[in-house]
């Protein structure tokens, strides 16, 4: 017999299947088949160590580069030029490191401790036990509160009602039965069994376990978990692409170099010196240090708006979010069930309690009538908040919860309602004939059986309907009225209950045949709500140009309804449910993919096939959700984000846990991580310009046969420690309005984008050639080498310090951004500007640089070139932003 196929059979055929007993296996068996099937436990996740999050650090191409760098320069004795490069590469590995040991032992905090205990009858005695281990064929019994240890079949069961949210997304409570169920029944639609990891909500059982450890539903999907690959991150992509280019462009160059160097006659040592200066000109040995620092401080800002990022890399990710798939459960709905509407024969009230303050005399008794019945007829009870003494906590099924506190809400004391017509029977809620009744002893009739239920069913039931506080007839056509409410509310995702009555002298007992000729009251409307606010984020996501997708396990009317309150497209043709996706290839659900806007009753394996759907049209996923049914998408996703409050598996798997719960966090989140992209930008082509006006510079000294303008140490210390601090500076620099209006990235954009790529390009090119002819002309007119080259030294150290209020916003001129908006910008160029001059006027620095100090000529041409870098600089922008004009154009929408 197929696992699967138990809940197919009846309690005593699935016994007789794994020779079972209601008096439970012997301790032999037990032992027996525990060895067999191993212990009832998960493999528990790897936790990331010290050391692996230390090497980590070291990943990545560009890093490589360096490594590669310092040892050559170390074996060609330039130690000083080694000792810089490597003090680059381990600001780095130490600020990386620091901020993920950070965010792993945030995580930490929030792992929750699970009592791993179960309830079993073995050897005709009721023992507890591990629950590691139980084995198939155990006899486990569960009450209300239960944590449910293993995957196990009914065999008896009293009002049993689970909630399978964690498992499936449905925030429903489950009502469990005994019988056997359709064989192409999903999991959440297999009433006769209960699932490891779930919870009993109401009433108890006696079941038989069928499946324990991996072979549980909860263990396929930790078994998806380890075949589903983690994604490397866009950002992790593009900075490899780069630095793969960077790499490749500097090899070449090198080679080059060696191959003029040598037809020329120059000694080969001296000439690999010379090619080993370009690669250290070529490669911007700050911009490693700067990225890990834009991260580690965007991860510092995404926690301050309560997100937790677990890794460096997916801080950046964020930004290149175009799809979002979201659990509608608790993540953007509040994950409490509600009631919204309450129908009676004059009134329909919307927006309880502010319907109390507006409605008076009728309108008032109705609703309180009403809400009486919804809180007597209720098993929900309030107990004290162990945290909280001032404060009660409602206790019940999610419905029973919400009738009370609709009461509540309202000012009914449920105290005094319940003292003053104490319950006396009750016939509890069946799938078989849909109410439940209480019979109460009343101060005026004596008796009164309050009944709540299924619409379709307590209407038949009733022959009066209450109107005011006077009685009539329930007419035809007054029925029709209700039952087209009825289905209008069932079109708007509601859950409908049915309210009535009925005065009954004297009663003991209380029996179903007794529930007929009652008064009908109306209807109660119950949903779980939106988040505050909800709309209007999903509203901010759209003019992002992302599109947002809700992957649901409840049922269709109910996440469509959803969808139309949040203004997604919500037709039939956008709509896709479990079953008819089951059936999908991947292939044709590629195709269909970019239509659909919501899924409804999906299963795990249905939530990956989703995400790689989308990343196969090359869109960046973000994954939202809190239960284990969403642990493979989270891990599939390009960014997983998990609840604060869901499942330990969920939050050990996302890349990043929104520790308040709420969809709007994530949306801060996307916000600071294009801020931080965009930041990563500004950083790079600073770095970039000046590293390659020093490629420039010291190719065309070579191809001229001149001494080289620049010395390596001095190439060193413009690159780290002159455009270091303002390179560092800009990591802070503050994110641009427009920000959210921007189209999400391609995901085959590069890092460096054409406007980018001319920029450096041109400013370069101007900048190498125009310092050759200052190194020319001080060369041939003071015959000083060492002036003409700390002249070049300053040129290009005092170019970089102005330029970076250039660079530091591409949508706009210089004039357009706010100067002191950044101040650790302006504080850090003027610190480099001392600690430049200090490389030109201190004598100890002076023999480390081999630099002269130089006089008010000098200076004048340094500040005349910086001036005509800028002028060009902002040339190229506005022809950029007159050709593109991208912070004024319309998104562009994912389809």
């Amino acid at each position: 017999m197929k696992d699967s196929a138990y809940y197919t059979l009846n309690g005593k055929e699935v016994l007789s299947q794994l020779s079972a007993s209601f008096q439970g296996l012997s301790a032999k068996t037990a032992a027996e088949r525990l060895k067999t099937h191993g212990l009832n436990s998960l493999p528990k996740p790897l936790r990331k160590t010290w050391v692996s999050l230390f090497f980590n650090q070291l990943r990545g191409f560009l890093i490589i580069i360096l490594i590669c760098s310092a040892f050559i320069s170390y074996f060609l004795h330039d130690i000083t030029d080694a000792y810089i490069i490597l003090a680059a590469v381990l600001i780095n590995v130490v600020v990386g490191f620091i901020q993920e040991m950070k965010a792993e032992k945030s995580l930490a905090a929030l792992r929750q401790v699970i009592t791993p205990t179960a309830k079993v009858v073995r050897q005709n005695e009721e023992q507890l036990i591990k629950a590691s281990q139980l084995v198939p064929g155990d006899i486990i019994l569960l009450d209300a509160g239960d944590k449910i240890p293993a995957d196990a079949h009914l065999l008896e069961l009293t009002n049993l009602e689970t909630n399978e949210a964690s498992l499936t997304g449905e925030s429903a409570e489950v009502k469990k039965g005994l019988d056997p169920v359709n064989p192409s029944a999903l999991v959440g639609d297999r009433y006769n069994t209960i699932f490891t990891g779930t919870t009993v909500t109401k009433g108890s059982a006696t079941a038989v376990v069928i499946n324990t450890g991996e072979h549980t539903e909860i263990g396929k999907i930790a078994k998806l978990l380890t075949e589903t690959k983690d994604e490397i991150t866009p950002l992790q992509k593009k900075l490899n692409n780069f630095a793969r280019s960077v790499g490749i462009t500097v090899i070449i160059i090198c080679l080059v170099i060696l191959a003029i160097g040598l037809i020329k006659g120059m000694p080969f040592v001296e000439i690999f010196t010379t090619a080993v200066a370009i690669a250290v000109s070529a490669i911007p040995e700050g911009l490693v240090v700067a990225v890990t620092i834009i991260l580690a401080l965007g991860m510092q800002r995404i926690l301050k708006r309560q997100a937790l990022v677990r890794n460096l890399q997916a801080a950046e990710t964020l930004g290149s979010t175009s799809v979002i798939c979201t659990d509608k459960t608790g993540t953007i709905t509040e994950g409490n069930m509600q009631v919204v509407s309450l129908v009676t024969a004059d009134y329909h009230f919307n927006n309880l309690p502010e319907e109390v303050e507006r409605h008076e005399d009728k309108g008032l008794r109705e609703i309180i009538f009403a809400l009486n019945i919804g809180m007597l007829c209720n098993d929900a009870h309030l107990v004290q908040n162990e945290s909280d003494l001032q404060e009660a906590v409602v206790v019940g099924n999610l419905t029973e919860r919400a009738l009370l506190r609709a009461g509540l809400n309202i000012g009914m004391d449920v105290h005094k309602i319940r003292k003053e017509e104490p319950r006396l029977s009750a016939i509890p809620f069946d799938s078989q004939i849909k109410f439940m009744a209480t019979l109460h002893a009343h101060p005026k009739y004596g008796r009164r059986i309050y009944v709540k239920g299924a619409p379709e069913k307590v209407i038949k039931m009733c022959t009066k309907i209450r109107r005011g506080s006077g009685v009539e007839d329930f007419s035809l056509s007054q029925q029709r009225k209700f039952n087209q409410k009825f289905k209008e509310f069932s079109q708007a995702g509601l859950r409908i209950l049915a309210l009535a009555y009925k005065d009954q002298r004297s009663m003991k007992e209380l029996m179903v045949t007794d529930c007929t000729d009652l008064t009908f009251v109306g209807f109660v409307g119950i949903k779980d709500p939106l988040r505050p606010n909800i709309a209007k984020i999903f509203a901010k996501t759209k003019s992002a140009g992302i599109k947002t997708i809700i992957i649901s396990g409840d049922h269709k009317l109910t996440a469509q309804a959803i969808a139309k309150e949040l203004h997604l497209k919500a037709r039939s043709e956008n709509i896709l449910e479990g079953e008819e996706l089951h059936q999908m290839t991947q292939e044709e659900l590629n195709k269909k993919v970019q239509q659909i806007s919501v899924y409804a009753r999906v299963s795990p394996e249905d939530k990956l096939n989703i995400i790689r759907a989308w990343q196969a049209h090359g869109q960046v996923v973000a994954m939202t959700g809190d239960g284990v049914n969403d642990a493979p998408a989270l891990k599939a996703a390009n960014i997983g984000v998990a609840l604060g409050s869901g499942t330990d598996v969920a939050k050990e798997t996302a890349d990043i846990v929104l520790l308040d719960d709420n969809f709007e966090t994530m949306v801060a989140a996307i916000e600071e991580g294009r801020g931080i992209f965009d930041n990563i930008r500004k950083v790079l082509v600073f770095l970039l310009s000046d590293s390659f006006s020093e490629v420039i510079l010291i190719i065309l000294s070579l191809l001229i046969g001149i001494p080289l303008p620049l010395l390596a140490a001095q190439i060193l210390w413009i690159n780290l420690v002159g455009d270091g601090f303002p390179g560092v500076a800009l990591t802070v620099d503050p994110k641009e309005k427009e920000i959210m209006n921007d189209a999400p990235r391609p995901l085959a954009e590069p890092v460096m984008n054409a406007e980018m790529k001319w920029l450096v390009l041109l400013v370069s090119v101007f900048t190498g050639v125009g310092n050759i002819f200052i190194f020319w002309y001080f060369w041939k007119t003071t015959n000083d080498l060492a002036l003409a080259r700390t002249v070049v030294f300053a040129s290009l150290a005092i170019d970089s310090l102005l330029y970076v209020f250039s660079i530091r916003t591409l949508r706009h001129s210089i004039i357009h951004k706010t100067f002191y908006s950044n101040p650790w910008l302006i504080v850090s160029v003027l610190g480099a500007l001392l600690i430049q001059l200090a490389g030109i006027y201190l004598p100890f620095l002076q023999k480390f640089l081999h630099t002269v100090a130089i006089g008010f000529f000098e200076w004048t041409i340094v500040l005349i070139s910086a001036i005509f870098v800028i002028i060009l600089t902002e040339i190229i922008k506005y022809i950029f932003m007159v050709k593109n004009r991208t912070h004024d154009l319309p998104v562009k929408r994912v389809a």
